[in-house]
């Protein structure tokens, strides 16, 4: 049985009503009949005809919400590569587009790709000049703001051209006075960007330290990461989904700002997850260590502090 024999009568008549829509490429009907679709179908089949028609439409930042949520199913053909690597160029989001260019196995089509992509810096450059000028500026001095300005003025960031950018962020590692929710970003932004050489960063103890970023593994493909993962699973994953969820979100936030020395705090991740749960469920437990309790305390209070404003 497949999976069109679930699917009510209205459904189908909306897919077919989109696949009509398409054919006769009238793009911005298949789009507004496939998003009506997508809430009740959400599959990457679905999925990559409503980007496919946004992109037609010219809707590109749509287009880039919704292919973010199969994201990795569009690293798996060239096209399909290309196709959201130009919707994060053409929404000028130049950090994104490298990040997502670098992920792909084809060396000679990566370079490609990073050349299309500076490219359309170079273009942006010339006409937005100005425009540049006041987003890096903000970037620069993002201390100077507070923290949800901090914020906005970080996401603004990320349409510079990806040079202007990681020269900012590499400034903003060391800076005191930026947020470090904000810190820790930038610091995964940069790996995402496979950004070569060391690079200097304060960490939760405002001590300053060097690192080589392509000497250390991006936090979620991380050995203590994957435990962390796992014993959530095991311990929720049966009897409370959702809390899971919502602690597996709070966690990856935890071991974020820790990131790149978690292993050197999080010496026990079951009493960690432990830990995690009794505050979810609003319980005492005192099973961790002393060093990480006090960590794991410091870094809830930085989240929270955070997400209120």
């Amino acid at each position: 049985m497949t999976l069109e024999d679930h699917l009510s009568p209205e459904i189908k008549q909306l897919i077919d009503r989109a696949q009509t829509e398409m054919s006769q490429k009238n793009w911005h009907d298949a789009a507004e009949t496939l998003i009506t679709v997508y809430e009740s179908l959400t599959t990457f089949d679905i999925n990559y005809r409503l980007v496919t028609a946004l992109f037609m439409d010219e809707q590109y930042q749509l287009a880039a919400s919704y292919a973010d949520d199969f994201l990795y199913n569009y690293l798996e053909e060239e096209t399909d590569f290309r196709m959201v690597v130009t919707l994060a160029i053409q929404n000028q989001n130049f950090v994104y587009a490298q990040q997502i260019a670098v992920l792909w196995h084809d060396e000679v089509v990566k370079s490609a790709v990073l050349k299309d992509v500076r490219r359309a810096e170079s273009e942006a450059q010339e006409t937005m000049a100005t425009t540049f000028q006041t987003i890096g500026r903000q970037f620069y001095h993002l201390s100077d703001y507070d923290m949800l300005q901090q914020r906005d003025r970080y996401e603004s960031a990320r349409h510079l051209p990806v040079a202007e950018f990681v020269k900012g962020a590499q400034f903003l590692l060391v800076d005191p006075y930026v947020t470090p929710i904000i810190r820790a970003t930038l610091f995964e932004d940069l790996q995402k960007l496979q950004v070569e050489g060391d690079i200097a960063y304060r960490w939760l103890d405002d001590k300053t330290y060097t690192i080589n970023l392509s000497q250390v593994s991006l936090l979620v493909d991380s050995p203590i990461f994957e435990t962390v993962a796992d014993l959530l699973d095991e311990r929720l994953g049966h009897d409370d989904p959702i809390a899971m969820d919502m602690l597996a979100q709070q966690v990856r936030f935890e071991m974020t700002l820790l990131y790149p020395r978690v292993t050197e705090i999080i010496t026990n991740p079951e009493a960690w997850v432990t830990a995690s749960i009794a505050q979810y469920y609003d319980k005492s437990t005192d099973n961790e260590p002393a060093e990480q309790r006090k960590w794991h305390q410091h870094v809830r209070s930085l989240i929270a502090s955070f997400f209120a404003n």
